[in-house]
């Protein structure tokens, strides 16, 4: 059908540009990381929601390493995002 899931490394600087931006631009401003701590061990998360656990670097504001978050994945963004036409070697990326 014409499609095509583009690895990470395979990406051209053209779309490393593109997707970081589209991540700034749309994802970043609609995400709320949940931070893990030993008195937030687990925080609840709602029944059929896609969501992420990361792994966190550097410090927060005590000097302590933050370790672990929850990131739920908006519903308000789609699941499968299309490269443009121009930045793909094909109908979708």
């Amino acid at each position: 059908e014409g499609i095509r899931f583009l690895k990470r490394g395979d990406w051209s600087p053209a779309q490393r540009e593109w997707i970081s931006a589209f991540f700034f631009r749309e994802v970043m401003p609609v995400i709320t990381p949940i931070g893990l701590d030993p008195s937030h061990p687990f925080p609840r998360v709602l029944n059929k929601s896609l969501n992420f656990a990361v792994e966190l670097e550097g410090r927060d504001a005590f000097g302590r390493s933050p370790g672990a978050a929850i990131v739920q994945a908006p519903r308000v963004l789609p699941r499968v995002i299309r490269l443009p036409r121009e930045l793909g070697d094909s109908e979708y990326c």
